[in-house]
This record gives structure tokens, sequence and C-alpha cells, in this order.
């Protein structure tokens, strides 16, 4: 025979076979926070990865424009980032080659309508200041300050 606290205990466990609101609550609570962390992990991950990539660009143009330079026969930087893709003919190059610098941007081949940066816009090339600007943008397209690079 069973004491009537057994008895309530045995009837009290076979009743409890889900959960209670508080435990679905808590456990929405710790995946929600879980996923926005993961959200705002990613989205810097994502900014980090840009930034490299425009600075890396910017270092390609650069580059491009100083052996340009190095290679006219008139000794002065390119006009504009287009002529880093064209190039130097034979007859304005110093050794009498044609020459093309700027030939590969993002781990693709270049041409004048896709130098852009990491968020789709057009690098900003000055001949005069022999500087190489771009504007980033934040995780939600607000214009950051501008990074410029000197040649």
């Amino acid at each position: 025979m069973y004491s009537l606290k057994t008895l309530k205990n045995k009837l009290n466990c076979k009743r409890r076979k889900g959960f209670t609101l508080i435990e679905i609550m808590v456990a929405c609570a710790i995946i929600i926070a879980l996923s926005v962390g993961a959200f705002f992990g990613y989205s810097q991950a994502q900014q980090s990865r840009k930034m490299a990539q425009m600075r890396q660009d910017m270092e390609a143009i650069c580059t491009a424009a100083l052996a340009y330079e190095a290679m006219s026969t008139d000794s002065t930087p390119p006009a504009d980032i287009a002529s880093l893709i064209t190039g130097l003919s034979a007859d304005k190059a110093v050794d009498g080659t044609a020459h093309k610098f700027l030939t590969q941007t993002k781990g693709t081949t270049v041409s004048a309508d896709n130098i852009l940066d990491p968020w789709g816009a057009a690098y900003t090339y000055s001949q005069a200041d022999r500087t190489v600007t771009c504007t980033p943008k934040d995780a939600s397209g607000t214009a950051m300050t501008a990074v410029v690079r000197s040649f």
C-alpha cells in the first residue's frame, strides 16, 4: 500500500509530460540572443572583408600608376584609371614595348566599367594630387570617412 505522499508524487510525474511556458520562453530568448549576436558578427566580418578589399584595390591602382609613370616617356602619371587598363602604346613607352598596368583587381580581369569599390562606387583618382580616394560605407549604408592613398 502506498502512502498519500507517494501517491501524489506518482500522479504528478505522470501528468507532467511537456514543457512549461516559462521554459519555452527562456529557450526562445536564448535562441534570439544567439541569432542577434551571429547577425552582428557576420555584418562585422563582411565590413572587414570589404575594407580589406578596398585597401588591396587602392594599393593595386597606386602601384600601377607608379609603374605607368616610370615606363612613360613623358614621366607623368596617367590621366585616369582607364589609362592604367589600356596601358602605354609602344611609342609612348620608354622601352618601346606596349604595357598594360592594371590587369586584375578582386581576382578578376579589369575593364573600365568594373573598377568599383566593394560598395559599388567608382574610386576617385586624381592625377594632380597623385591620390586614389574611396568613401567606404558602414553596414547601414552610411558614408564613412574617406580613405585617401597617395602614390
